[in-house]
């Protein structure tokens, strides 16, 4: 019997450093940080989000443009891998009906700030219109920082916060995850 756990892929260096750093500065001062998710543990205070997979975000500026083409360029490289591992493509079989990529965004969080469990979910903000993801990315941009750790299986599964270190899993019930 196969595991949740076997449904975890985890790739290191998914991003070129270049692209981290232009993401990063890109958005550091932006006006465009929101509220996001409530903190676990008792922390009231949300992490802050930016929906970088937005049109209205990415129409600011051709630099947006070339980030976000040059992430969604190797996401589609990991999300690959992830899908040759475990569909069976090569029996005319494809359980991982995707469409498109939604809902990107870059959180930050400060001191003592976490996200509560939780399972994925895509809400539209022009539509309101709900889209529950296949596959869950998780991307850590840099590891200057203690906690961050990515919590699945109810803890049976811990990825400690590595630098462009990517987590993918499925972002189903089987699947609530947290972040420390």
């Amino acid at each position: 019997m196969t595991s949740l756990d076997e449904f975890i892929m985890v790739i290191d260096d998914l991003l070129p450093e270049e692209t981290i750093d232009q993401l990063l500065g890109e958005y550091k001062s932006s006006s465009e940080w929101l509220s996001y998710g409530k903190g676990a543990a008792g922390g009231d205070t949300p992490s802050t989000a930016i929906l970088i997979s937005h049109p209205k975000i990415i129409a600011q500026s051709t630099k947006r443009q070339h980030i976000y083409e040059d992430i969604m360029k190797h996401l589609a490289i990991a999300f690959d891998k992830y899908h040759e591992k475990h569909s069976r493509r090569e029996q005319g079989l494809n359980f991982l009906g995707i469409k498109g990529l939604v809902g990107l965004r870059l959180l930050k969080y400060k001191k003592g700030q976490s996200l509560n469990t939780h399972t994925d979910k895509y809400t539209d903000p022009d539509t309101n219109v709900e889209v529950w993801p296949a596959v869950t990315f998780s991307l850590n941009l840099n590891d200057n920082f203690a906690g961050g750790h990515l919590n699945l299986l109810k803890g049976t599964h811990i990825s400690k916060a590595k630098k462009n270190q990517c987590v993918i899993f499925p972002s189903n019930f089987l699947y609530p995850h947290s972040v420390q």
